[in-house]
């Protein structure tokens, strides 16, 4: 089914996820994020519950209020897996009686990995041991501990789909990549990482400052000479 790593960076106020599942466009389902907090809803998605859960984030509640929120506005919570990561805190997850085995959740340092239909029960914590030993920018500690993952025993079923998302603290997505139909998703998202990172603060700056920002030929590699 699928598997998810959420991540925080204390230092820079930084918070994403990575996902990945044996089904296409798992960007399209699984996964939100805002400035300071991440959610997921997946097994039998209800993507409805991403709403839910930011919106109970903005007006105050914490982790675990997050997820009763989230919990109280699932229809048939025994086929949802939920996850909660803000700034502060642990992460804090729920998954339903009917997901299937391997599954859960694991909080680490910064981190909560969780997941359903595993090839093994080492996948969540091999997670998040990479993303716990990784270096580099908060994506990169993202696609360390999904490897990680799949290396441990994946899913089940082959991988088809993945997606990255990293929010700053200044309601920018610094990262939002997606793989929706490969058969080496998470290499592949890796390798988009790599190509779309040294672009990414050239296009925030076309936010925040456009006057100041390059052309469009610079972005891209393509300036003359």
């Amino acid at each position: 089914m699928t598997y998810s790593l959420a991540g925080r960076c204390p230092d820079t106020g930084r918070i994403g996820f990575a996902v990945t599942t044996s089904s296409v466009a798992v960007g399209a389902r699984v996964g939100a994020a805002m400035p300071g907090c991440v959610v997921f809803s997946q097994a039998r998605t209800d993507p409805r519950l991403h709403r839910v859960g930011l919106d109970a984030f903005q007006k105050g509640a914490d982790p675990v209020a997050i997820l009763a929120e989230m919990q109280s506005a699932a229809h048939a919570p025994h086929w949802r897996q939920l996850g909660v990561l803000t700034m502060t805190g642990e992460g804090v997850h729920h998954t339903g009686e009917s997901c299937l085995d391997h599954t859960g959740g694991i909080s680490g340092a910064d981190c909560l990995a969780i997941g359903n239909f595993l090839g093994s029960a080492e996948v969540l914590p091999q997670m998040i041991r990479g993303f716990e030993k990784a270096s580099g920018t908060l994506e990169q500690r993202l696609l360390a501990g999904m490897l990680a993952g799949e290396a441990a025993g994946s899913e089940r079923d082959p991988l088809q789909s993945a997606s990255l998302v990293v929010m700053g603290p200044d309601e920018l997505k610094d990262s939002d990549l997606r793989i929706d139909d490969s058969k080496t998703p998470l290499q592949d998202l890796a390798s988009l990482y790599e190509r779309w990172a040294p672009k990414s603060d050239a296009y925030k700056l076309r936010a925040i400052d456009p006057d100041s920002a390059p052309s469009s030929s610079v972005v891209e590699g393509n300036a003359p000479a």
